[in-house]
Parts: C-alpha cells; structure tokens; sequence
C-alpha cells in the first residue's frame, strides 16, 4: 500500500532540509547523516537489485539494461533500459531510455522515460516524461514495473503525488519548484547516463 501524500512528505523532511543553510558549511547536515546511514545500509543489498537487473536482462534481450546507483545523490536504485537507438535527420539521432526508480526512503517507485537528442556526440536536449509513457515503450516499462513490485513489494507512486510541491532543498534542487519526485527519486531525473 502506498503511504499517504502526508506520510511521504513527512518521511521527505526526515531526509532533506527546508532551507540551504548547510550549503556553505563543510560540516553535513543531520538530514544529510541520515541521509548516508540509510545509503550504507541499502548497500548491502545490492546484489539483490543486481539480480532484479539481471531478471531485467533475461526478460527484455532486445535491451541494454544498466545499473544507476547514484548513492549518497539520489534517493532511489536505478534501472536503465535502453531500447535500440532510432536515427533521425542525418546525423541527428534521438535516444529513449526507460527508467525505473526504486525509493529507498519509502516503499515506491516510479517508471518514467526520458528521451534525450543528440547531435553526433553532443548532447543537445533532454526531456524527462514521467506520463504516458510512449505507446511503444509501455512493454518495457510494464516489465520494469512488474519486477519492482514483485522483487521489492513496493507500489508505484501515482503522478499526482509524485508532482506535489515540497519546500525542500534537493541537492540543486529548491523550493518551489521540489517536488515529492525530487526527494524521493532524484533531483536532476533527466541527467542519466
């Protein structure tokens, strides 16, 4: 069952700070503390969320499925799911990837996808479309999402919830525009590898 939109801020504010006081301080904040102790301890379960990638791997060959654990920066393990690169306009190509974020604050995640526009080598633009997911990469997403729930017991966070606005500092992350989608997953969902 998902916590309430209130449970989620309130677990939100136990991890990240209303105000950017310690920005300028080498000193962590308590939060910050918290923060880490939880990563060091979801750690030791990485072998579990790198079978999940390797379940991930058996049940979508058509992909290349990689592993993001941005400890100690986002708030969530990561799955990225790279369907085939399409090419478009010469030497304009557009790269979907489909990502799915397990909390490791709450028991949710999320699946979104991101596509990203480069030209040659350059990366041009970067859109993150946390719904509808693109009718073509809904399989894939499916899949992601079957495993998470099945693996972990987490449910997915509904968009609305994802999308409420928090006064909290997110690493670049500031009030208003932080969401409960930024303190719980990540705040920069567009920059992946």
């Amino acid at each position: 069952m998902t916590p309430s939109t209130e449970e989620l801020i309130a677990i939100a504010r136990h991890y990240w700070r209303a105000d950017d006081l310690y920005d300028s301080r080498t000193e962590p904040s308590p939060e910050f503390e918290r923060f880490e102790a939880l990563w060091n301890e979801k750690l030791k379960e990485l072998d579990r969320w790198r079978a999940l990638l390797n379940q991930l791997r058996r049940a979508l060959p058509e992909c290349t499925v990689g592993d993001y654990v941005a400890a100690s920066v986002n708030g969530c393990f990561g799955a990225l799911v790279y369907p085939l690169r399409e090419e478009v306009l010469q030497r304009t190509q557009l790269s979907w990837t489909v990502v799915g974020y397990l909390s490791i604050l709450a028991p949710v995640y999320t699946v979104h996808c991101v596509r990203r526009e480069f030209v040659g080598t350059h990366l041009k633009n970067s859109q993150v479309f946390l719904e509808p997911i693109p009718l073509e990469l809904q399989g894939i997403a499916d899949v992601i999402a079957q495993r998470i729930e099945e693996d972990y017991g987490a449910t997915a966070l509904p968009l609305e919830v994802a999308q409420t606005p928090v006064s909290l500092y997110v690493h670049f992350m500031k009030p208003p525009q932080t969401t409960l989608f930024h303190a719980l997953f990540s705040s920069e969902p567009g920059n992946i590898p």
